[in-house]
């Protein structure tokens, strides 16, 4: 669990902690994206990361829930900034389940709701 509060406090600087990943991880984007994917090893997830955030100037995300179940850590968090063709301040909240294997993460699903990724974890 200390692994994934490591990582959220890199992401909330807008750092990505590579080293916190293993060489094979897995990050499953949700269901609903029109454009789901799946993307393998630390730079594609990177990667894949900062394109979701380049159309927001003055970013910021913060997890406000973590919860360690065993084999899989669940995190609520939540996103803001403003749209850079709009304007318009925006606000976002999702959830996470994070897999881990010998103190590094293997897999990231995400989720739009913080029941679906308990109930992943298998905490509800």
């Amino acid at each position: 669990m200390e692994a994934v509060r490591g990582i959220w406090d890199a992401f909330s600087r807008f750092e990505f902690p590579a080293d916190a990943f293993a060489e094979d991880v897995r990050w499953h984007t949700a269901r609903d994206l029109p454009d789901r994917e799946t993307c393998t090893g630390p730079a594609a997830v990177q990667g894949m990361l900062a394109e979701g955030w380049e159309n927001v100037v003055h970013p910021g995300c913060e997890a406000e829930e973590v919860i360690d179940a065993g084999e899989v850590v669940a995190v609520r968090w939540r996103g803001w900034g403003t749209g850079r063709g709009s304007g318009i301040p925006i606000e976002w909240h999702e959830a996470h389940t994070y897999a881990m294997r010998d103190g590094k993460v293997v897999e990231v699903r995400e989720f739009r709701t913080w029941p679906e990724a308990l109930e992943a974890a298998r905490v509800a």
